[in-house]
Formats: C-alpha cells, sequence, structure tokens
C-alpha cells in the first residue's frame, strides 16, 4: 500500500512540475527620488516599487501555443503606497505568427504602430518616462491609446490580432463599444518604421494619426515622431549615444502647440541594474518633472 501510495505521489509532482515548467517570473525592482513642479506647487518624494510578472506558456498540439500573463505590484511613497495589487489578466492563442489575446493589453498602436521606445517615447528618468513628452500624448495624461493597467482589472472586452512575418508586425485592436486601433512597424537593416491609427470612436476629437521612424547606428541612434489628433499636430526628435559607460538620450519637441524637451543619463551598474538621472519638461501644462534612482531587472 505505502508503495502505491508513493508511486502516486511521484505521478503526481511530475505532472505538477510539468506544467511548472510552463511559468515563468520576470519582474522590476527599483528605489529612487522624484521632484515635480507644476507652477503652482513644487514637491518630491521617496519612491520603491516592486514589480512581479507571471507568465505562462503551454504547447498544445497542432502546432498552438497558449499563454497567460498577469502582474503584481507594490509600491510606497511618501504621497502613500499600496501593497499586493493584481492587475487584470490576458490570455492568448499563437499559431504560425498569428496571435488573438483576449484582456488586459496595449492596443495595436503600442504594440506596433510606432517605431521606438514605449508608445513612442517614455525614456526619460529610472522610472521610464512620467510626463512621457516625448510620446506626444499617446501615452501619459490625457493619453489618447489603448493601454493595459499594471494595478487595476483593466480593459476586460479588448480583443487584440497580431501577425508577424520577418521583421514586420501587424495589430488590430478594438474595444467593445470603444474604439479600434491599427499599427503596422518593420524594420529594414538599421531602420525601423511604423505607423499608427485610431478610429476615435471613444475618443471626442475624432482619428488619431502616428507615423515614426528610428535609425540604430550600434553606439547611437536617432528617431523621429508625428502624432495627429483634435486638430493638433505634434512632433519630436530624440537621440541617444553610448557615453562613459552609459547611456545619454534626450528628445525636444512641439506638443498642443508648445515646446516639450527632456534629458536623461542612465549608466550601466551591471546585473541588469542602472543608475538614471532625468529631467523632462511640457509647456503646454507648465510641468517639470526629474528623477534619480536605481532600477533594475530579473
Amino acid at each position: 500500500m505505502k508503495k502505491i501510495l508513493l508511486a502516486s505521489t511521484a505521478l503526481v509532482l511530475s505532472a505538477g512540475l510539468a506544467h511548472a515548467q510552463g511559468l515563468t517570473i520576470t519582474g522590476e525592482g527599483r528605489m529612487g527620488v522624484f521632484f515635480q513642479d507644476n507652477g503652482f506647487v513644487s514637491a518630491w518624494t521617496q519612491e520603491n516599487r516592486l514589480t512581479l510578472n507571471f507568465n505562462v506558456s503551454v504547447e498544445a498540439d497542432h502546432g498552438l501555443t497558449f499563454g497567460a500573463w498577469t502582474r503584481a505590484r507594490t509600491q510606497s511613497t511618501n504621497w502613500g503606497s499600496y501593497a499586493g495589487i493584481f492587475s487584470g489578466s490576458r490570455v492568448w492563442v499563437e499559431a504560425s505568427g498569428l496571435r488573438l489575446t483576449f484582456g488586459n493589453i496595449d492596443g495595436a498602436i503600442r504594440g506596433a504602430g510606432v517605431a521606438m521606445g514605449y508608445g513612442g517615447g517614455c525614456g526619460i528618468g529610472y522610472e521610464g518616462g512620467t510626463l512621457c513628452g516625448d510620446s506626444l500624448g499617446l501615452v501619459g495624461n490625457g493619453t489618447v491609446t489603448q493601454g493595459q493597467s499594471s494595478t487595476g482589472v483593466g480593459p476586460g472586452s479588448r480583443t487584440r490580432i497580431d501577425y508577424s512575418f520577418g521583421e514586420t508586425r501587424v495589430a488590430l485592436s478594438h474595444d467593445r463599444n470603444g474604439n479600434t486601433e491599427l499599427g503596422v512597424r518593420t524594420s529594414f537593416d538599421a531602420f525601423t518604421v511604423a505607423l499608427g491609427y485610431s478610429d476615435g470612436d471613444a475618443f471626442i476629437f475624432g482619428d488619431v494619426w502616428t507615423i515614426s521612424g528610428h535609425y540604430d547606428g550600434g553606439s547611437w541612434g536617432v528617431g523621429a515622431l508625428i502624432t495627429d489628433f483634435a486638430g493638433w499636430t505634434n512632433y519630436a526628435i530624440s537621440g541617444n549615444v553610448n557615453l562613459g559607460g552609459g547611456d545619454l538620450y534626450g528628445f525636444v519637441g512641439q506638443l498642443y502647440d508648445d515646446a516639450t524637451y527632456g534629458i536623461s543619463y542612465g549608466y550601466d551598474l551591471g546585473g541588469g541594474a542602472t543608475l538614471t538621472v532625468g529631467a523632462e519638461h511640457t509647456a503646454y501644462n507648465d510641468v517639470t518633472f526629474g528623477s534619480v534612482g536605481v532600477a533594475f531587472t530579473f
């Protein structure tokens, strides 16, 4: 009887380990100081954050792969803290370069409609951009694109389809009772170009267009982004260069007919850790934001 019980237990454990091999945990830890001046109030805060991404992937028959994702995050600042907050999940199925995703996922513009950065920018500071002036409205306050939620349930009715072939990706996303987005990105040699469009059904000012390009020169790079929505045509030029064991990044542009600019320097500490100092300004709402801190990925 004991032998049968031990054998059964071994089989159960083996099956559990086999499934556990489809689970990976990635994430980021960070700590630093923020400073913000909005023309009325100047304030700074000490901040630390831990993010854990839970990724599941299993291979089924007939060439199908299934996967799922969710995120847990804790953060503490002198403005407030939260702990143990899970994001909404997403589940996908993929075969032959075609992927169908339901749930909490970025829309097609952020997924395939920009040539560089997150939403075309968000490259300032150790936190990956707060104002995100270099994204020209695609990310940040008043964003006009579909984005996933890191700390809430997120868009439960979003559907996104991606098709990848060679260096090209085409994405289409739709929110039920909301807007539809299209993104296309391709690379050839050192150049990457992208085009994004949203039909504006959930945006009272109408359609959104964006076009961008980036050149990767190895130790340096340069990019350009244009967005058009609500009667505004916005643009930004960005560049980066390896300098003194780190990477210097900066951008200048125009957002809502006012200047936007920023600069950031990240020094590689090794082991996936980077020490970064950066600052950016958006003139249309007269906000300056700066930060210095360390972030590491695992």
